[in-house]
């Protein structure tokens, strides 16, 4: 995962355009595919949250595909999944996104 902290490796402020823009475009890139995976943001997330989401989505991803899940049919908008555990979790819209985080990371870890 690219590093989107905001200082540079002696801890100081890196507040440059080229690296905000770069920061930026990673947290796009994140906030899309976490989008396209089905996860409700709500746009006050930090970048270390939108981080910690990519990561365990990616972890749920790689257990249901590790078990022969299929991600086309097993989404949250299929009728008929193969199997509900191979179904990413909603988030619930007055869920934090550590506890959303957690509840993800137990599904990817019980499949």
């Amino acid at each position: 995962m690219p590093d989107m902290e905001r200082s540079d490796v002696r801890g100081r402020s890196d507040e440059s355009p080229a690296r905000t823009e770069e920061r930026n475009g990673v947290r796009d890139e994140l906030e899309g595919r976490l989008v396209r995976s089905g996860v409700v943001l709500s746009g006050s997330e930090s970048d270390d949250q939108i981080i910690s989401l990519a990561n365990a989505v990616e972890a749920f991803e790689t257990s249901r595909a590790a078990a022969g899940g299929d991600s086309m049919v097993n989404t949250p908008e299929s009728s008929q999944p193969d199997d509900p555990h191979y179904v990413l979790p909603r988030r619930r819209d007055d869920e934090s996104v550590e506890a959303y985080v957690n509840r993800v990371r137990d599904a990817a870890d019980s499949i």
